[in-house]
C-alpha cells in the first residue's frame, strides 16, 4: 500500500466487485481527480494513473482486452477541436491524463482513427483496434462496435456519461440525419501536413454534454443496467456495453431529440424536427 492509502488491490476488488472479470473486454472512461483528493494523488507514481491501469489490466488478465478513449485536438480549424496534427506515435490525448499515458504504454495499441483515435491493451487489442481509419468515425466495424459486438463493458471511472463516446455510435447506428463529414490534419510518411476527410463526425451541442445529469444518463440510471461502487472517491459504474445500446436505441424511438440540446440554439433549431422526422419515418412512432 502507497502512503496515500490508494493502492491497486483496493482498485481492483472495486472493480472485481462490480463484475468484472478474467477475459472481459472493457471500455473505460476515467477522470483521474476524483479518486483522491490531490495531497494524496501527488505521492503515487504518475498520480495514480499508472496504478488504475494496472488495476483494470489484472483483472481482465491476458486474455481479456481494456480500451481507452485517446481523442485528439486535430481537426480542421472551425470544424472541432484543432491545433495538432495526427500521428498515432505523438499526438496527445485531449480526453485525460489517465488515457495519455495508456496509449503509451510499451504494449497498447492506438487506432489510427485521426480524431476518435482509441487504444487498447490485451490479447485482442491488435484486433480491436485494427481498420478504424479506414470506416466512418464510429462505424459498426470501428472500436465502438466491437464493444458491442464482443459483449464487453463500458466503465465510467469517476465519470459519467458525458464522456461516454459510444453514445455517438449509436447516432451513426442510426444514421441521425445530423453528423457530418469533415476534414483532420494527419502527417503522412514522408513528413508532410495532410487533410483526409472523416465521416459521421458528431456537430453541435447536446443534452449529454452536460456534467451533472441529462436526460439520456436519468434513463440510463432508471434502466436497472449498470452497477456502481465508490473506489477510494471516485464513483465506478459498469455496464454491458449492448444493454447500453438497446435502452439509448429505444429511448431515441421514444423521444427522437433525446440526445440533442433541449433548449433553444441556432445548430439543434436547424436539426430537431428535421431528427424527430427522421426517426418516426424510420422506425415509427414508440408507442406511449
Amino acid at each position: 500500500m502507497s502512503n496515500s492509502g490508494i493502492n491497486q488491490k483496493m482498485v481492483e476488488d472495486g472493480l472485481r466487485g462490480l463484475g468484472l472479470k478474467e477475459g472481459d473486454l472493457v471500455f473505460f472512461h476515467s477522470n483521474l481527480a476524483s479518486l483522491a483528493a490531490a495531497r494524496e494523488l501527488v505521492k503515487l507514481p504518475n498520480t495514480g494513473a499508472d496504478l488504475i491501469i494496472d488495476a483494470f489490466c489484472a483483472v481482465v488478465g491476458s486474455r481479456g482486452t481494456v480500451a481507452a478513449p485517446t481523442l485528439t485536438a486535430t481537426y480542421v480549424e472551425g470544424m472541432g477541436p484543432s491545433g495538432k496534427v495526427f500521428d498515432p506515435k505523438e499526438t496527445p490525448s485531449r480526453v485525460g491524463s489517465i488515457t495519455d499515458l495508456f496509449w503509451r504504454r510499451p504494449n497498447a495499441v492506438r487506432s489510427h482513427h485521426p480524431t476518435h483515435c482509441v487504444a487498447a491493451i490485451g490479447g485482442r487489442a491488435a484486433e480491436y483496434t485494427a481498420g478504424h481509419e479506414l470506416v466512418a468515425t464510429f462505424a459498426w466495424d470501428s472500436p465502438y462496435g466491437r464493444t458491442v459486438q464482443w459483449d464487453g463493458y463500458i466503465c465510467y471511472f469517476g465519470t459519467s456519461t458525458n464522456t461516454n463516446t459510444h453514445i455517438h455510435a449509436v447516432e451513426q447506428w442510426m444514421e441521425m440525419p445530423y453528423l457530418e463529414n469533415q476534414e483532420a490534419l494527419v502527417r503522412g510518411a514522408s513528413g508532410a501536413v495532410l487533410r483526409c476527410k472523416t465521416y459521421g463526425s458528431p456537430p453541435g451541442p447536446r443534452d449529454f454534454y452536460r456534467k451533472n445529469t441529462s436526460l439520456v444518463h436519468e434513463l440510463l440510471a432508471a434502466s436497472g443496467i449498470w452497477k456502481q461502487a465508490k473506489v477510494g472517491q471516485a464513483t465506478v459504474t459498469l455496464m454491458k456495453a449492448r444493454d447500453f445500446f438497446s435502452v439509448v436505441f429505444r429511448g431515441i424511438i421514444a423521444k427522437p431529440d433525446l440526445l440533442l440540446n433541449q433548449a433553444s440554439d441556432p445548430w439543434t433549431d436547424i436539426y430537431r424536427q428535421k431528427t424527430i422526422d427522421f426517426v418516426r419515418s424510420r422506425w415509427g412512432v414508440a408507442a406511449v
